[in-house]
């Protein structure tokens, strides 16, 4: 039979040919094309491109050779090949046509679609793609990660399997031979079945030197979208804990479930078991993450705590072992557009436990009400919300954990404890808004309602009902002056229901009351556009009359009125945006009488692309009202509390600036003085730096003695002064410094130095820390960490 010799070949034909064309070798870091021939919507094509015909390939060379006798169809010279979306390039190619197989040899280079390449000395491969083989593989990914092998094979049960490769996301070019790190192993075997991939003789090299060896590894096939499997371990240390080891495993229990189980043990104490589930429906998603372990509690040096006589209260002392746990969930589930509901658990046995074992303290929201540092939140919510109406019923409750255990210098130790039945339940909280436009002069009208139940163990209950209407409306002056009338009225009815063990022979108060305001807010801004500077400058008066007994009294009950019932006060603490709020109270049981005037303005320059600068200063001015001073509710005359800022016939002076200096600089000052004392009653300003080389933050913080009672919040030093710095010394290395300073008490509270290596594939720090929260037992911690992020790999250390 006569040979056919061209150089372009346009083969008809849906044989087996495409095969080669279609090639997709399975590495541990690429994604497995399952099917040779893909839908026409897939590919990346021009719509009247030839090659979206699946029938079609196409054969260019400098000889191409057709032996019909033999069947064998040869090419040749810079072969290059094109099927679909793909290009296969090869100094020779041999085809049989009876058997299917293809050999392509010589600078073999597979193009795919999405730009990734493979490269090979040698290519061959059976009929379809049922078997074949590799040899100096290498495939470059389009992140740039690079797989190699000396030789691929691949099974015809889908098994692959490479020997002697390696694996990295560096970037591997003639100016950079040697990526910062990869993994090498004697072979890597992909089971197409199970989808996972294992490593014998597995060695992790970083900068071009082995630091870990392991004889067997194996973890989910990065291809497939979930599997089961040996997620990455880690091993450190801790002064707590001693050595430690985890291995988490992954399980992916169907389609829409998976957990991941991670034992954890320590040279020091017992070992401890982590879980997360998760679980995905059609309408939202539960997420559930807890750890238990069965000891003793311990201090800050893994020693446990077994003998009470070191305790300065023995019977209170957290000896003996037992079973020890937390347990966090969240859900959120959306079946319509107006409705939304879900719920948020965190419990812990231990006030200590997360602090003890390096566990995260989980404080994000968890739903509608936003956690607090070292308590809890469990709740349940529903929500209907569509533009005009919203529809809320919830749920709260707290547990404390802000019992501390601390060493005195005896050696002994004390606890303080706190009582989780004063806190409060609410169950339920109903709200309900509903606006309507006005039709006439286009303002606003608000309609809502707020039900509150309040129990606790130990204290009194509190029930409020409030509805109120709102209305307002916005308009622009002649001058370009913006007036905006406003008027409120509510009705609350309030129960509270004594605990006879605390004030006993009290009757519980019942009352209710109307309370409303009615005002005017003005402001006027002015703006000039110039070459260089923008300047905008606005002036802004807010009077406000509020009417109605606020009946204050209703809430201290006793002889001498020393039990304040008050449960949703709201203590204020006056900033520049609640300068502008009418009712200033964030709660609905303190409400002041009398009239309000709130005064203000501001100065703003903004030029180049991204520098601005901007000051405020505001007061506000009250006429004082007829109340009754209420410790803990109202100061003198019914007026706002002492440290609020809004406290006498007129407020602190507000201040704030901003500046910004493109990405170079950034800072904020917010300050309150108080002009009778001639005292800056709170100090707040930040600034930041940013430059190639340098990246620095630095804040001073201060309260004054009133506003931090009032404020209360807990372990808060009244003034401190924190900062960090990072230094970067080349392209890839830096070094940084952190640390917060107590400086009432004199002491650093926090204390951090770090190393870090950086590239676009890796990042290296060592830390370096240490903490002093006051001879805390559990806490006060100091130790070295690494932290190593490598891509694709994930992030682990400590």
């Amino acid at each position: 039979m006569p040979k056919i010799t061209s150089k372009i070949l346009w083969l008809k034909t849906a044989a087996p040919m495409a095969v080669v064309m279609g090639l997709a070798w399975v590495t541990p870091a690429q994604a497995q094309i399952g099917n040779v021939t893909r839908a026409d919507g897939d590919l990346k094509l021009a719509a009247d491109s030839p090659f979206r015909d699946p029938d079609i390939i196409y054969l260019e060379a400098d000889t191409l050779t057709n032996d019909e006798a033999t069947q064998i169809l040869t090419a040749e010279g810079s072969v290059e090949g094109r099927y679909q979306d793909r290009t296969l390039r090869a100094d020779r190619v041999v085809y049989n046509l009876t058997t299917g197989q293809v050999i392509a040899s010589g600078n073999v280079v597979l193009v795919q679609a999405d730009g990734s390449s493979q490269y090979a000395d040698k290519l061959e491969l059976s009929n379809e793609l049922e078997a074949g083989t590799a040899t100096d593989f290498v495939a470059r990914l389009p992140s740039g990660a690079v797989t190699a092998a000396r030789f691929v094979a691949r099974g015809k049960n889908g098994e692959v399997e490479l020997y002697n490769a390696y694996y990295t996301a560096c970037e591997v070019c003639a100016e950079k031979p040697n990526p910062t790190w990869r993994i090498k192993a004697r072979r890597v075997t992909q089971d197409d079945e199970s989808r996972t991939v294992r490593y014998r003789d597995a060695t992790f090299e970083l900068f071009g030197l082995p630091v870990f060896y392991t004889p067997f590894l194996a973890h989910p096939d990065p291809s497939a979208d979930r599997a089961s499997g040996i997620l990455t371990p880690f091993a450190g240390y801790s002064e707590a804990t001693g050595f430690n080891a985890r291995v988490p495993y992954y399980w992916a229990i169907d389609d829409y479930t998976e957990a991941t189980i991670t034992p954890r043990v320590y040279s020091k104490v017992n070992p401890l078991m982590e879980y997360q589930f998760a679980r995905q429906f059609h309408t939202g998603r539960i997420e559930i993450d807890g750890s238990f372990t069965y000891g003793s509690a311990f201090d800050r040096n893994g020693n446990s705590f077994d003998d009470a006589s070191l305790f300065r209260n023995p019977d209170g002392a957290p000896i003996g072992k037992r079973w020890r746990s937390h347990f966090f969930a969240k859900g959120l589930f959306a079946p319509s557009d107006f409705w939304t509901y879900g719920f948020g658990l965190q419990f812990t046995t231990d006030d200590n436990y997360l602090a003890r074992y390096s566990l995260d303290e989980q404080r994000q929201t968890q739903g509608l009400y936003e956690g607090e540092s070292l308590r809890n939140t469990s709740q349940a919510f529903v929500i209907g919300q569509n533009d005009n109406t919203s529809v809320t019923v919830s749920t709260v409750g707290f547990q404390d954990l802000r019992d501390r255990i601390t060493q005195r210098d005896d050696g002994t130790y004390s606890v303080s404890t706190s009582d989780d039945g004063r806190l409060p339940i609410l169950a339920p909280r109903i709200e309900l808004k509903h606006y309507i436009n006005d039709p006439i002069i286009g303002g606003r009208l608000k309609a809502s309602s707020n039900v509150t139940v309040l129990t606790r163990e130990t204290g009194s209950d509190y029930t409020r009902a409030t509805a109120g209407l709102d209305y307002s409306k916005t308009w622009v002056a002649p001058g370009g002056i913006e007036v905006k009338p406003f008027g409120n009225i509510r009705t609350d009815y309030i129960a509270i229901s004594t605990d006879s063990d605390i004030t006993p022979d009290v009757e519980d108060p019942q009352f209710s009351r109307v309370l409303g305001q009615g005002g005017v807010d003005i402001r006027y801004p002015f703006i000039k556009i110039g070459d260089k500077v923008n300047w905008t400058l606005e002036p802004r008066i807010q009077v406000t009359q509020s009417f109605g007994d606020p009946k204050l009294d209703e809430f201290a009950v006793g002889d001498t009125n020393s039990f304040v019932l008050s449960e949703d006060a709201g203590n204020a603490d006056l900033d520049g945006a609640l300068l502008w709020q009418s009712n200033k109270s964030s709660g609905f049981d303190f409400w002041q009488e009398g009239t309000r005037i709130d005064v203000g303005g501001s100065v703003a320059a903004s030029w180049g692309k991204r520098s601005s600068a901007e000051i405020f200063a505001g007061q506000s001015f009250s006429s004082g009202s007829n109340g009754t001073a209420i410790d803990g509710l109202s100061n003198e005359d019914g007026g706002f509390l002492l440290g609020s800022g809004l406290e006498g016939k007129q407020s602190d002076i507000v201040g704030e600036a901003t500046l910004k200096l493109g990405n170079l600089i950034k800072s904020q000052t917010r300050l309150r003085y108080n002009e009778d004392t001639n005292d800056l009653t709170r100090i707040d300003t930040q600034l930041n730096l940013r430059t190639k080389w340098v990246s620095a933050g630095a804040r001073y913080f201060k309260l004054n003695d009133a506003s931090r009672q009032l404020i209360e919040t807990p372990g808060a030093p009244p003034e401190e002064i924190s900062g960090n710095i990072r230094l970067r010394f080349s392209e890839n290395w830096s070094t940084s410094f952190q640390a917060n300073h107590d400086l009432d008490s004199d002491k650093t509270r926090s204390l951090g130095l770090g190393l870090r290596y950086e590239d676009d594939c890796t990042l290296i720090e060592l830390l370096y820390t240490r903490n002093d929260f006051s001879n805390d037992a559990v806490r006060n911690q100091g130790g070295i960490g690494i932290r190593v992020s490598l891509l694709t790999l994930g992030e682990f250390g400590d």
